[in-house]
């Protein structure tokens, strides 16, 4: 049911789909948080749990979500006159590589974790920098980015963009591994 109204809001909206995305990508993170407490606890790193989250970020957060905002809902937005160099715009694409670095970080130290080079510490402290620019990207993108497109988007430009997001997520992912990505979020 939950689901159905969120695909509702989706066509409705230019950020609709995008905002369902977010929910998803803070459930993982939540589920994340809670498996690092657990290792802290132990002391050790459960390599095959950062793994899966690493599967679903560089999916379901980098390809599909990041790949929607900036082939589909960026562009709009510098066409209705949002900046990019130095506005709003900038500053999400920024993050966006960074999050893409902290990935690529967190697979190295997992290796060299694996061949006992790394402490568990260093892991610790990796994923948790992932996580909290991820919580306030998302809250700049919830409560002003998207907002400020809402308020800006013409219906053609919903339409257009929404098409442009399913396009995306089929290209990506696909839309089965999709849905099976939403399902990994909620299991990590």
């Amino acid at each position: 049911m939950h689901h159905h109204h969120a695909h509702e809001h989706a066509q409705a909206s230019l950020t609709g789909s995008l905002l369902t995305d977010h929910e998803v990508i803070l459930t993982a993170l939540e589920r994340l948080e809670l498996r690092l407490g657990e290792m802290k606890r132990r002391g050790v790193v459960d390599v095959e749990t950062v793994n899966k989250f690493l599967i679903f970020a560089r999916s379901f957060i980098d390809r599909c979500h990041h790949g929607k905002e900036e082939r589909c809902l960026f562009p709009c937005l510098e066409r209705r006159g949002i900046p990019r160099e130095g506005g709003p715009i900038g500053v999400m694409l920024y993050e966006h590589e960074l999050g893409r670095k902290l990935v690529r970080e967190l697979d190295e130290l997992l290796r060299s974790y694996s061949e006992g080079k790394t402490a568990p510490e260093t892991i610790f402290s990796k994923c948790e920098e992932y996580t909290q620019l991820l919580r306030q990207h998302i809250a700049k993108e919830n409560n002003v980015l998207f907002p400020a497109g809402e308020s800006v988007a013409e219906r053609e430009d919903v339409r257009e963009v929404t098409e442009c997001y399913e396009v995306i997520e089929g290209k990506e992912v696909g839309h089965e591994a999709h849905k099976e990505l939403e399902r990994m979020a909620k299991e990590l």
